[in-house]
């Protein structure tokens, strides 16, 4: 079973770069790493931390490659990479995790929401935690009739995930790897 998690970088770090990308982020990152680790137990996880910086960085890059062999890139870019790899992912994995602010999330997954639904696996697990805007403005319908869980977090200030969201996807994940 494979899972990917899309994520915005955060802005309190830590002290030293010389860490996996998933070690350097902390503050409300640690939210994202318990959700990582619990994955992590269950199925093949791939973290992909959006950074208007960085790009696209995967989660087991190590920070200070990453900051050797890029220079900033930008908003625009950064969605470019982010839609190409969401596009990657949800023919690939069977939960797909997608927790972005308002601008992200319309700049991705917003624009390529239909090819997202039309490449989804059947029967694989989507957790959308966005801002109730952008989640309204989707049809799950198309994703549902084929089989898939959809689970939504309407974000409320900078929390990514809800404790109950969280426990379903977790309640889902399991019994997906049990059957």
């Amino acid at each position: 079973m494979e899972s990917h998690i899309f994520v915005e970088e955060s802005h309190t770090t830590a002290d030293s770069k010389q860490r996996p990308v998933k070690e350097y982020y902390k503050g409300l990152f640690d939210m994202v790493m318990s959700l990582y680790d619990e994955l992590a137990e269950l199925t093949d996880v791939h973290l992909h931390v959006l950074s208007e910086k960085y790009g696209v960085i995967g989660g087991d890059e190590k920070m200070t490659d990453v900051c050797a062999n890029q220079n900033s890139i930008g908003s625009d870019q950064m969605a470019e990479q982010a839609t190409m790899k969401l596009l990657d992912a949800a023919a690939e994995t069977d939960v797909m995790i997608v927790l972005l602010s308002t601008d992200v999330f319309q700049q991705t997954v917003d624009n390529v929401w239909d090819e997202l639904v039309t490449t989804a696996r059947s029967e694989s697990i989507w957790c959308l935690g966005a801002a109730q805007s952008c989640l309204q403005e989707l049809d799950f319908e198309r994703l549902e009739s084929d089989g898939c869980t959809v689970l939504t977090y309407q974000r409320v200030g900078v929390a990514r995930l809800g404790t109950e969201t969280l426990k379903e996807l977790l309640e889902a994940v399991e019994l997906n790897a049990t059957q």
